[in-house]
């Protein structure tokens, strides 16, 4: 999908999934297709509806010889396959064609002028040129016939980085460098490991790791979140829930009976000791790891597990010592649905997950539903599938889970009307089987045993699992590897450029005569206050910048709430209209599973589609200052970045936004519109309207505070960094104005000294030069 996809999707607050069948539109291209053209991308999810009951609409997909849409995601379809042929069969005629279209619905309001202008701004037959450019590029990058593998990426750049040392000779370029080695070396990779309980998650990380640092032999029925990281010594960390986080568990169990069970066996056992434990800042203890189970485990009489939000394991083993970090979560079914929401937190921060299947109980709907919410809403772009106890079964009844597994999730995935995505979640996942105790064995020096079930360590599938992750992670697939290194080269690559610079300078300088160095000098002197007004008059102007987009964020939050609002109400509206529908067509009202599915879906796809308007107006403006601030920095003689690109936000943003606003558990709202709608009567519908708008806007004050807070972090967090950038030219010319009045006044101090080696000196500065453009060219070979 190309960047002006993403940015069309972006404004419609579209879900859409790469690899879908797409029905192709084969008809002949004309003024008056392209006309039709703009009229089907106009629409959005907010309006849809109303063009695909029109018959009028009809005959304009009769003309484009495709079928006539019945729901969002056929519509969507049709959308992509419009934005493909107009990529495709871009020309000056027809983007003016498109653009004259607009203008003619804005006219007559069938849209308004915030979508006017959003259309117009996707379909620049200058933007469009310039991301023609960036395709081109992304192709030729993938099209290489040979890509090394992000370790040996790694190790590529280390050697560089000595090398670079040796020749850097300016002390600002040499700090830098040490910061790149710090970068590169302290990258972590998160494995998320899921399931739901008894699904033997201990068992295959004790196998992966080398040591039973989990499960039975130290933390028995694991009943909290576990983050397992390198640490030269065995040690251990237990974080408490804070107060805000308790009194929400407490108000969980006034509607979950589970919840409730679980408040009042807590406060039997604590009673006033509990407000030692939970307190305004989440409380920790470092604890020996040898007695971590009377903190963890679910069976303990003491019942501290109950308090426990997360556990912090550090760990000297040879697995993690590559940056690995594993989230062990606790079961799925778990009662308590603050830990569930805490698994999709850190979950939905991993570089891939594992989810484990007993193979004895697999697929639960459970399951089913987990996969489908990783894949589709938490950004999960690998999930391995490991079916555990494979030693348990024959070899034809493991296909015969994965195939059934295979089906439950598309058999969900129709129940959401997302069936069309079933290939994209199937090309996701990755299924392997494996026998966690055999390998277990093996790697705990009790391979005789396994040996004499007849389980060699290849036959218990914990090869192919390691093989499978460490390719994902550091091989030459690797998203984020690929990522850290680009940034890594980036950086060396200015350095370098830096370090070019003053050596050129340094040679000017040394070919000067004493009387030249000191009226260079005198002249440097005279435009130092000059500098000064300068430097200080652009500071100034990206302090207000900055002042400029704080402020924005905050009016966005308004933006958000009036969303969430709207949103409230498409929720109400859909379990109101499928009750009336059931109840007019079957006398009988919806089954429990169907309000459910109506409920979360309409909420997880009405967020995204928020955050999706959300980022784009967070990206356009900070594509206005960028380009404010570059006119400024043209007209000085610098450039933000390489002379002759243009700026981009997108380029700062692309990653963001996409994870961690669905965390929250739904299943209180959820159960109280059930209670609602098995109590409804046909006559009286209206009672509940009301009642549904009372339970979705109670329940929403948790969902809206929460995203408010998020979106609030990540684009604080995003403009700080954006500014960073913003005054990295402002930095590098005040920088590069020092150095060249401390390289002036030191040849001038040393002149006698560096005439009399002119000749080496400046034979060494060109030999310098030399070795430091033949680096550049090894980190360009670098891929």
């Amino acid at each position: 999908m190309s960047l002006t996809n993403d940015y069309f999707l972006l404004y419609h607050g579209i879900t859409f999934q790469k690899n879908l069948e797409i029905e192709e539109i084969e008809t002949k291209l004309n003024d008056d297709t392209f006309t039709i053209f703009a009229l089907i991308i106009s629409a959005n999810r907010k309006n849809y509806e109303k063009f695909i009951n029109l018959t009028s609409f009809k005959t304009l997909c009769q003309q484009l010889n495709i079928k006539t849409p019945s729901n969002a995601n056929e519509f969507y379809h049709i959308q992509e396959n419009v934005i493909e042929l107009i990529l495709s069969n871009r020309t000056k005629s027809n983007l003016e064609i498109l653009s004259q279209s607009f203008e003619y619905l804005r006219n007559e309001n069938i849209i308004d002028n915030d979508s006017y202008t959003k259309l117009n701004s996707l379909f620049d037959h200058k933007e469009l040129e310039s991301l023609k450019d960036d395709e081109s590029a992304g192709l030729s990058k993938i099209d290489d016939d040979f890509k090394t593998s992000f370790k040996d990426l790694k190790h590529n750049i280390e050697n560089i980085l000595v090398e670079l040392k040796a020749e850097i000779t300016n002390h600002e370029v040499l700090s830098e460098l040490n910061s790149v080695n710090e970068y590169i070396n302290n990258q972590k990779f998160s494995i998320g490991i899921t399931g739901v309980m008894n699904a033997g998650k201990s068992t295959m990380l004790n196998a992966l790791m080398g040591k039973e640092i989990l499960g039975s032999a130290v933390v028995p029925e694991t009943a909290n979140l576990t983050i397992v990281k390198h640490n030269t010594t065995d040690n251990a960390k237990v974080y408490y829930w804070n107060t805000k986080e308790w009194e929400k568990i407490e108000e969980s169990a006034k509607s979950l009976e589970s919840m409730k069970d679980f408040v009042l066996e807590t406060n039997k056992v604590f009673g006033e000791n509990l407000k030692n434990y939970i307190r305004p800042t989440s409380r920790f203890d470092e604890v020996d790891i040898n007695v971590l189970s009377s903190y963890t485990s679910a069976e303990h009489s003491g019942k501290k597990c109950n308090l426990v939000k997360y556990v912090e394991l550090g760990s000297n083993l040879k697995f993690l010592s590559d940056g690995i970090e594993i989230v062990d979560t606790p079961g799925l079914d778990d009662p308590v649905i603050q830990r569930e929401e805490i698994t999709k937190e850190y979950i939905s921060k991993c570089d891939m997950m594992i989810h484990l299947m007993n193979v004895s109980q697999s697929a639960t709907l459970k399951d089913v539903e987990f996969i489908i919410d990783a894949v589709l809403y938490q950004n999960i772009s690998k999930l391995l599938v490991v079916i555990t106890r494979a030693d348990t079964v024959s070899k034809k009844n493991l296909e015969e889970v994965i195939e059934y597994t295979k089906s439950s999730i598309q058999k969900q995935l129709k129940a959401q009307n997302k069936d069309s995505q079933l290939d994209h979640i199937l090309k996701t996942i990755k299924f392997i089987p494996i026998s966690g105790r055999m390998a277990l064995l093996h790697r705990t020096g009790r391979e005789k045993e396994a040996l004499e079930a007849g389980f060699t360590l290849e036959d218990t599938g914990i090869l192919e699992i390691e093989n499978y992750l460490m390719e994902s992670l550091f091989g030459t697939n690797s998203q984020k590897g690929d990522l850290v290194i680009q940034s890594a080269k980036t950086q060396l690559n200015r350095l370098i450029e830096k370090q070019i610079v003053f050596n050129n300078y340094e040679l000017t300088l040394l070919n000067k005569s004493k009387d030249e160095l000191e009226q260079e000098l005198n002249e440097f002197n005279r435009k130092k206050d000059s500098n000064k007004r300068i430097l200080f008059s652009m500071s100034e102007d990206i302090n207000y910048y900055k002042n400029d987009a704080k402020s924005y964020i905050d009016s966005l939050e308004t933006f958000l709430q009036s969303e969430l609002m709207e949103l409230q109400n498409v929720i109400k509206q859909r379990v109101v209209n499928d009750t009336r529908y059931s109840l007019e067509k079957t006398k009988r009202k919806p089954e429990n599973a169907r309000v459910k599915v109506i409920v979360e879906t309409a909420i997880k796809d009405g967020i995204i589609d928020v955050i999706r308007d959300y980022r784009y107006k967070f990206i356009k403006k900070s594509q206005t200052i960028g380009e404010q601030c570059e006119q400024k920095y043209h007209d000085l003689g610098f450039a933000i970045g390489h002379k002759n690109d243009n700026f981009d936000a997108r380029g700062f943003f692309q990653d963001d936004f996409k994870s961690g606003f669905l965390t929250s558990n739904n299943e209180i709202m959820i159960s109280q519109i059930i209670n609602a709608v098995n109590g409804a009567k046909e006559g009286k519908l209206n009672e509940l309207d009301r009642n549904i708008e009372e339970i979705v806007k109670a329940q929403f004050k948790g969902i809206e505070e929460d995203i408010k807070i998020k979106a609030k972090k990540v684009s604080s967090l995003l403009i700080e960094n954006f500014f960073d950038t913003l005054n990295a030219p402002l930095r590098g010319f005040e920088q590069r104005l020092k150095n060249e009045e401390e390289s002036l006044q030191n040849r001038i101090a040393t002149f006698e000294e560096n005439d009399k080696n002119k000749a080496e000196l400046s034979i060494n500065l060109h030999k310098n030069i030399k070795k430091l453009e033949n680096i550049m060219l090894n980190i360009k070979g670098l891929h």
